[in-house]
């Protein structure tokens, strides 16, 4: 059995992807399926699970088509899997059918070791989908997305965003996402190295991080994004306090950008930062924001101690930042 990368594994009659790391292993099997796909636009996709799963279910979408066409075929939960899965899996590998590609996704534990033996046996490529744990091997992992992105990060700026969100690998990969995206250049500008600034501007700790996405789905108005991020954080235990915090200097920092004059060096703010805030306030006036700020001050007011309920104030102040940018 040889090891390949999710983003280097190639088609082949039969791959496993093995370990408990969704992520990985969910990314390897998009891949495969997106190889599979160019390869060939009329491939037939099977997925074995759930109901699917009866006696003969690998031998009814593997068996040649009619119309010649190939087929790609995910066993998602192999550990899972019924005893005749694993017999059918066991004969089908001494014989695979030639245009079909088998992802077999196996998330760790001890069922279906047979089967895992006679795959390394035969060679099988694999997807090691293990966790990430160590914080040197986190800061590769995200060194990675930057250079398939085709940017660059100082180690600094790596550093600090394993910091702030390296608890989750999936979480990672989406601020890291997030991050290119909001320092993209402009059309033929050349990209510039993602600094630590940049990382401390957008993940200026975790609450504010969540508080901030809620402040960006308000201000471009989107009322029902905005009340389920807010919820999330609630859920998960957020003080309404630094939520409140969070999303008032986020308004600040639209009104700032509103001002005669302003520029990323007078306000102390990056580039990203202000070319994103000025689009957002061209959708705004001085009176839709005077009422989104005001809004804002009486939630911190009273989730401070003159509220009765906190929770309530701080949805309140999203709902109504929200109704002032669709009223201006």
């Amino acid at each position: 059995m040889s090891d390949v990368e999710w983003h280097s594994v190639a088609l082949a009659p039969i791959v496993l992807v093995h370990g408990t790391e969704t992520l990985i292993a969910d990314r390897a099997v998009q891949r495969l399926r997106a190889l599979a796909r160019d390869a060939d636009p009329s491939v037939a996709v099977h997925d074995l699970s759930g109901d699917a799963l009866g006696p003969g279910a690998l031998t009814q979408v593997a068996s040649p088509s009619l119309f010649g066409e190939p087929r790609f075929v995910v066993v998602p939960e192999l550990q899972a899997a019924p005893e005749v899965l694993i017999t059918e899996l066991l004969d089908y590998l001494r014989h695979p059918e030639p245009d079909v590609t088998l992802v077999l996704v196996h998330r760790g534990g001890n069922r279906g070791k047979k089967l895992l033996d006679a795959l390394k046996k035969a060679g099988v490529p694999r997807v090691e989908a293990s966790p990430v744990k160590r914080a040197g091997d986190k800061q590769t992992f995200v060194a990675a997305e930057f250079a398939r992105a085709e940017r660059r990060i100082q180690p600094e700026a790596l550093v600090a965003l394993v910091d702030a969100f390296g608890t989750d690998l999936a979480e990672l990969a989406a601020i890291s996402r997030q991050l290119i995206e909001d320092t993209a250049p402009d059309e033929g500008e050349t990209p510039a190295q993602v600094t630590v600034q940049d990382v401390h501007a957008l993940t200026a700790g975790r609450v504010e991080s969540t508080a901030f996405a809620v402040a960006d789905a308000a201000i471009a108005g989107r009322e029902q994004e905005a009340l389920q991020l807010l919820q999330q954080a609630q859920l998960a235990g957020a003080d309404p306090v630094p939520i409140v915090a969070a999303i008032a200097s986020k308004m600040r920092s639209l009104a700032k950008v509103t001002a005669p004059g302003a520029s990323a060096r007078t306000l102390g703010m990056p580039d990203w930062m202000l070319r994103n805030l000025s689009r957002d306030a061209r959708n705004w006036t001085d009176r839709s924001l005077a009422r989104a700020l005001e809004a804002v001050a009486r939630a911190d007011h009273e989730v401070k101690g003159a509220g009765r309920d906190p929770r309530w104030s701080v949805q309140r102040m999203v709902m109504e930042i929200c109704r002032a940018r669709r009223a201006h």
